[in-house]
């Protein structure tokens, strides 16, 4: 088929695919520097795995003061503390709340939001990406741009537009687990605080089970005997109610704004984990659902407070860890974390560690980290710009970075950062009439400081 006939739905200088978290925040940034941008998303809302994929809370980035490395998110945090959606930390977050402020902020903007459109092909010449091949209710059409950043969360244009990547662990091919996410609501705080506090005595463990003073909840459970709810699972099991992969990764906490809520990070599978194959998308999304609504039955029956509970929301995006890694103009590594790598063209700093789940990690035997007193490694500019394509970017859990290394900046404030850093870059290598390679990451940075960013 010659796509280039088909019509033309929407041109930009900066195309942006995908409208999740770092898709969100290059569009906004983008636009912040003057330039036309047209987003394509699949679903109805931005904030992919942060808000249709109830990823959350936002992990601290293991640096004191956890500076966020990105302007945008001051912006984000703020509208989310008016609206009562945040705390003053700015880690935990009412999901459903940030894809109304990410829209919000993107519209006033100007930035063109094509949801419920999907990404179908792309047309490329010499290396330059021209067009996107689109589809959604008018049919196939076309979205040109000048530069386009790819934010899909599994490098999908940059695929089809023929760049390398690798996908999985090298050791065994497999991808991290995926999870389902799931909120419960209508849960009696003050009583199933006092059972987890019960619990505790009882059992004698005091692992994976917080009732604070605030009325924040937090607890969970893996394989194993050393948690508090372990004996409880164990329980289950035997009856016949739960099977151990509900054991193996469970973990529920509070959400900022919705009372007598709690949000769960499972169940998690791990096998028929590539979240690019729609077989297990559709395995984990029909399958999980199962398992969630057991899991309802099992806190009913087994937990104090939660007579009155019911599953106020099943995510309708499947929890993906990692899928593929593009190859870019600098891929970093494991090595590269854990000795604390320092770059000139940084845009983004983290501590977070390698998180690999399902695996236990001699990091000391990976690299020895360097004692200079930034306790830190940073992510540089290159690694977002796609190598062999001349106007490109990948951003967020998929930009260049081994599979290791990538466990660690899969994290929001990594994703964040990134689609800052690309949206600036490509609004500057429009101003310069040059290449996205021939941008200065040095330059990017000092725009996100200008504009408010903090950097440790």
């Amino acid at each position: 088929m010659d796509y280039s006939k088909l019509p033309l739905f929407a041109e930009a200088d900066v195309v942006v695919c995908g409208g999740g978290t770092a898709g969100a925040f290059a569009a906004k940034a983008a636009a912040d520097m003057g330039k036309s941008v047209v987003v394509v998303e699949q679903f109805g809302s931005l904030g992919g795995t942060a808000t249709n994929g109830l990823v959350m809370p936002i992990m601290h980035n293991h640096i004191d003061y956890n500076p966020q490395c990105s302007y945008i998110s001051n912006i984000v945090k703020e509208r989310m503390l008016a609206l009562g959606a945040t705390n003053e930390l700015g880690r935990n977050f009412d999901p459903i709340i940030l894809k109304a402020v990410l829209e919000t902020i993107c519209d006033e903007a100007g930035v063109k939001l094509m949801l419920h459109t999907f990404i179908a092909e792309t047309i490329v010449n010499d290396g330059k990406l021209e067009a996107i091949v689109v589809a959604n209710k008018n049919g196939l059409g076309l979205v040109k741009g000048k530069i386009f950043i790819d934010g899909t969360g599994d490098g999908d244009v940059c695929v089809r537009a023929g760049a390398n990547y690798t996908a999985g662990n090298p050791e065994t091919g497999k991808n991290q687990p995926i999870s389902l996410r799931y909120m419960v609501s209508g849960v009696d705080f003050p009583a199933f605080g006092q059972f987890i506090k019960e619990l505790c005595e009882k059992t004698q463990k005091w692992y994976g089970a917080d009732y604070n003073e605030d009325g924040s909840i937090y607890v969970a459970c893996c394989l194993g005997d050393q948690f508090t709810f372990s004996e409880l699972f164990d329980e289950a099991i035997a009856n016949g109610e739960l099977t151990e992969e509900d054991k193996a990764y469970w973990q529920g906490f509070t959400v900022v704004g919705r009372p007598g809520t709690l949000a769960f990070n499972n169940p998690e599978f791990f096998d028929e984990v590539d979240g690019t194959n729609p077989d297990h998308l559709a395995h984990t999304q029909v399958k999980g659902k199962q398992r969630i609504i057991k899991q309802l039955l099992f806190y009913k029956k087994y937990c104090k407070g939660f007579e009155n509970a019911y599953i106020s929301e099943i995510a309708p995006m499947v929890g993906i860890r990692e899928s593929r890694n593009i190859e870019t103009e600098y891929v970093l590594t494991a090595v590269d974390l854990l000795s604390r790598k320092k770059f000139d063209d940084m845009f983004c700093q983290s501590n977070y560690p390698v998180d690999i789940h399902g695996k236990k990690l001699r990091c000391e035997d990976i690299a020895t980290p360097v004692d200079d007193g930034k306790p830190w490694y940073e992510i540089p500019y290159r690694a977002l710009v796609v190598k062999g394509l001349d106007n490109l970017y990948i951003t967020g859990r998929c930009l260049g970075a081994e599979f290791l290394a990538q466990s660690s900046l899969r994290t929001q404030h990594a994703v964040r950062a990134s689609g800052e850093a690309a949206g600036i870059g490509a609004a500057l290598a429009l101003d310069k009439n040059v290449l996205i390679r021939d941008i200065d990451g040095k330059e990017i940075r000092e725009i996100m400081i200008s504009k408010g960013a903090i950097f440790a």
